[in-house]
């Protein structure tokens, strides 16, 4: 159905016109040709080379580093662990090496204890500035 569309909007090659005439039985076939098609249009899949390339969680850590390096630039403290719970609460298999449960206890104590915000939001950029992507074990 794609590729028929694609063709209808304009986009023309070989192997586009092959995957249009394909039916629903052949969707394994079809699957297989995708990559080739979008090579053949001018839209190469990029290849993975490297194991680092295949983690899952590697976007999720981006997001998380950039909450950290807004921190005190574009965001509070508070606003940037925020960020990082939302991240670590998306992805369970970083829960752990990013000890969300210590940064949701220290929004808490933040929540809690006007009186020792300066304090809790000195622990809270030393415990963002502390996560490593290094700490996150292999993902099966």
């Amino acid at each position: 159905m794609l590729a028929a569309l694609w063709l209808v909007e304009g986009y023309d090659s070989p192997l586009l016109r092959e995957l249009a005439g394909l039916t629903r039985r052949q969707s394994t076939e079809a699957r297989q040709m995708f990559d080739a098609v979008l090579a053949e249009l001018g839209h190469p899949v990029r290849t993975i080379t490297t194991p680092y390339d295949e983690l899952p969680w590697r976007g999720y850590w981006e997001q998380i580093r950039w909450a950290v390096d807004q921190m005190d630039k574009t965001h509070t403290a508070y606003a940037s662990a925020q960020r990082v719970l939302e991240v670590l609460s998306d992805v369970p298999d970083l829960w752990g090496p990013g000890r969300g449960t210590d940064l949701v206890d220290l929004l808490e104590q933040w929540n809690e204890h006007r009186d020792r915000r300066n304090e809790l939001t000195d622990r809270i950029r030393t415990h963002l500035r502390s996560l490593r992507e290094g700490d996150v074990p292999p993902l099966a």
